[in-house]
């Protein structure tokens, strides 16, 4: 029976025969670092009901180790960003979509796709922009 050798101990004897260190050390490191590596939905998305005009923002609770890079859809297609209208940025817990002066065409499902090359993670939510003006403070309600 052979001994069972790690490949600690399989890149040191290569290291002492043939001074290939600098070639082992990458391969150690990235099974280090893919034993720690982590994907994790912190928080399903909300739904959001809302009126013509409002501002909405979804948000994409997610991490992760490597960080991961999140995208954002709306109904199946990437979302675009229209200078101060649609906008979405990184925060310290995912991602934020922010969605100004909403029209009833803003109305969809909207998806988070978060990915940091181990693994993929999802979340939806339904924003729905009804008719009819946002509610206003009734007279002498203050």
């Amino acid at each position: 029976m052979y001994p069972i050798v790690t490949l600690e101990t399989y890149c040191n004897i290569l290291n002492l025969l043939r001074g290939l260190l600098p070639l082992c050390a990458p391969l150690i490191a990235s099974l280090l670092l893919s034993t720690d590596s982590y994907l994790t939905l912190d928080e399903p998305m909300n739904n959001i009901t809302t009126s013509l005009g409002q501002t909405a923002e979804l948000h994409c609770k997610v991490s992760g180790n490597p960080p991961p890079t999140i995208r954002w859809f709306k109904n199946d297609a990437p979302v675009v960003q229209e200078p101060r209208r649609i906008s979405f940025r990184a925060t310290n817990y995912g991602s934020r979509l922010r969605i100004r002066n909403l029209d009833t065409t803003d109305t969809g499902y909207f998806q988070c796709v978060a990915t940091n090359g181990k693994k993929v993670v999802s979340t939806t939510g339904v924003l729905f922009v009804k008719f009819g003006p946002a509610p206003t403070a009734s007279p002498g309600s203050s």
